[in-house]
Formats: C-alpha cells, structure tokens, sequence
C-alpha cells in the first residue's frame, strides 16, 4: 500500500490536494482511489478507509434488497428524501435486531432478520372489500399525481 497526497486535475487546472491511495488486494488486483481525508491522517487510518469500502458496499447491497432502497417512485426531491429516510430507520432497526441476536447465532445476516420479522409480526386480516378500498385510493393517488404533473407541464 502507498498514499501520496496529489493535486486533482478539475476543468485542466489543478484542483484540491487529497489523498490518491493506492493498494494491491489479495488477488494481486491495484486498486487506486482518491480521499479527502486531512493531510495529517496516518497511513494505516487511511487503510483502514479505503479497506472498508466492500462494507459500505455491503450495506446499499442489503438497504436495496431487503428494505426498497431502489424501490422509489417518487417526482421530486420531498418525496425522494422521505423513501431515503424511511430505508435508513428501517435497515436501523434490522441492524439493531442483527447485533443483539448475534450472539446467538453469529451467521445471521440482515435478509435472515427480516425474514423472521415477516413470520413473527402478526398480519392484519384483510377482505375483498379492504383490497378494492386500497385498490380504489392507489387509483385516486395516481390519478392526481398525474393531473398534478400534466398541470405543472402546461404551465412550463
């Protein structure tokens, strides 16, 4: 592993002095990345940053699997900001419930906890009546979303 500190290239110019880590992996495989990590950071911090990175990898992987990270349908920024919020209290809760039966089982992964949350979790009954209401409100949120964009583009 080696850190030089660089000046970035921007626009042609020199831009802000970083970090450019450079490590070789297990498989013999150069990675190379930036850090704007202070220039009095060790070299070993610096390591363990760049080292990290397949957990944080890790965590959008599981947030987009098991909790709809990706799943956003959503027109502005509002709307974006609260599905971003909601994954992140979600995949909260699912890592809590991972670090305090870990113990017990040290292989458990995010998917195993909330695949035991959806046996456990009582289920609400539900009719053909409560589907066609839910039905009927998707329809009715749908319709003025769309009046409210066709509305917002004519004005453009």
């Amino acid at each position: 592993m080696a850190c030089l500190r660089v000046h970035q290239v921007r626009d042609e110019l020199p831009g802000p002095e970083s970090w450019l880590i450079l490590r070789k992996d297990d498989n013999g495989e150069k990675k190379y990345q930036l850090s704007n990590a202070s220039p009095n950071t060790t070299m070993s911090r610096l390591a363990e940053m760049s080292c990290s990175r397949y957990w944080i990898e890790r965590a959008f992987e599981d947030a987009k699997g098991e909790v709809g990270m990706a799943d956003y349908e959503v027109r502005g920024w509002t709307g974006w900001h609260h599905h971003m919020t909601m994954v992140l209290l979600a995949m909260l809760f699912l890592l809590i419930l991972q670090l305090k039966w870990k113990d017990k089982a040290p292989m458990l992964t995010i998917q195993d906890v909330r695949e035991i949350l959806e046996v456990i979790l009582p289920r609400r009954r539900i009719t053909n009546q409560d589907i066609l209401e839910i039905i009927k409100e998707k329809h009715k949120a749908r319709e003025s979303a769309r009046r409210s964009h066709h509305k917002k583009n004519s004005k453009a």
